[in-house]
């Protein structure tokens, strides 16, 4: 069976994946030479992926580890997103010089992952002189605390209760404000309401560094799907969101408000996905979607006639290369349009 990027324009750039790590004390489906093969199956070239700090060993150790296994095993380009949990902005300085940028969350306190308002403040004014991009989760976790209190988690459908969109719309009205302060560069990530996509809108008018995306399963989905047989397995957070908004995200879309398209690739296997099918408040949260970035996007949106091949390419090929700083890359290995491309049927 012929390679499906064979099919696919090449040039594919998906700035957000998680790869190679342990999420929630489970060892991720993808390792790097996994991932390789998903990428040259599907036209991919460049990946976001993430370093996450944990105990026992530091943030630049770890760096560096997954940096040579990311060499060893995976024939494309690696961007790095690191997040700091304990380590001082002295630590990793040196590690922007590679490239790299900072991933902060506003939830997660559980796991450890959590950084207050303030928290991320100071990481901007540490970081003022050199300012690299920061990606920030945006979810306000004390609502997130506050609404799962309220809905205790006995369906898989109950997710969408617990994380509701004001959480969002929050945290993402906080880092803009934050954003637009200091003049910070600043990446929302997996966009999910129409409201936060709007605040981002404006305040790209007042700093053009601002940017951000969504992902397909937002633009295709909606949180009937935690309705369905083995829902469980669909958990990711932010949860899908109601049909009408899910209607908006696509009208923003077309609008240009995402610079770009991104999976948040979070792959566990089905196994560990259904371990704890009954009690959906352990299940490993997060879905895979490298595979299917393009041919989704372009099965719902182009051939219906929504978007542009144009406006795709932009969005999964030149957006997020200059993000990666690998333009001069792309130039040379993919297609600026769509033109003369056949999509298989």
């Amino acid at each position: 069976m012929p390679y499906v990027s064979d099919t696919l324009p090449p040039g594919i750039c998906d700035f957000h994946v998680h790869v190679g790590e342990r999420i929630g004390g489970y060892v991720l489906r993808d390792d790097f030479k996994a991932l390789n093969l998903i990428a040259k199956r599907h036209g991919i070239i460049g990946i976001g992926a993430f370093v996450t700090e944990e105990e026992g060993i530091t943030l630049t150790d770890k760096y560096h580890r997954m940096r040579k296994r990311a060499q060893a095993d995976f024939e494309g380009h690696v961007h790095w997103h690191l997040t700091p949990v304990k380590a001082h902005p002295d630590e990793i300085i040196p590690l922007f010089k590679d490239g790299c940028d900072i991933k902060l969350y506003t939830t997660y306190l559980p796991a450890g992952l959590y950084s207050s308002y303030e928290t991320i403040e100071r990481w901007m004014t540490d970081l003022a002189d050199i300012k690299p991009k920061m990606l920030v989760h945006s979810e306000d976790d004390g609502i997130v605390a506050d609404a799962s209190s309220k809905h205790p988690f006995r369906h898989p459908f109950d997710h969408s209760l617990r994380r509701p969109e004001i959480a969002e719309i929050l945290a993402v009205e906080k880092v803009l404000n934050l954003a637009l302060k200091h003049s910070y560069p600043v990446h929302i990530v997996h966009v999910s309401t129409p409201r936060a996509a709007q605040l981002i809108a404006e305040a790209k008018k007042h700093l053009p560094t601002i940017t951000c995306e969504t992902a397909p399963h937002y633009l295709i989905y909606n949180e009937e799907l935690l309705k369905s047989e083995n829902a469980h397995r669909w958990l990711c957070s932010p949860p899908f969101r109601k049909e009408a908004s899910r209607g908006q995200l696509v009208e923003l879309m077309q609008d240009g408000v995402f610079d770009i398209i991104a999976t948040d690739h979070c792959p566990f296997t089905d196994a560990d996905k259904d371990r704890f099918k009954d009690e959906p408040e352990k299940v490993p949260c997060g879905i895979p979607g490298l595979e299917t970035l393009f041919s989704s996007m372009y099965e719902h949106f182009v051939r219906s006639g929504k978007i542009s091949g144009e406006h795709l390419v932009s969005m999964t090929m030149h957006k997020p290369a200059e993000l990666m700083g690998i333009t001069d890359l792309c130039h040379s290995r993919r297609h600026s349009s769509l033109e003369g491309w056949n999509p298989a049927p």
